[in-house]
């Protein structure tokens, strides 16, 4: 398993993305906080992309 060193980020999500992502966490039994890294990793990858596109 790769290992990814975040620096400390701040997201502030709405109530109903957190809502979202407890429903998820509980359909694919995951935690949410496991949820919430491979989604802030999907977010970063696309970040780095789009940057590299430009």
């Amino acid at each position: 398993m790769v290992t990814d060193k975040f620096e400390h980020a701040t997201f502030y999500l709405t109530k109903k993305q957190v809502d979202e992502i407890k429903r998820l966490a509980k359909e694919n039994q995951i935690s949410r906080s496991a949820l919430v890294r491979m989604i802030i990793r999907e977010y970063l990858t696309r970040r780095d992309e789009d940057r590299k596109e430009r």
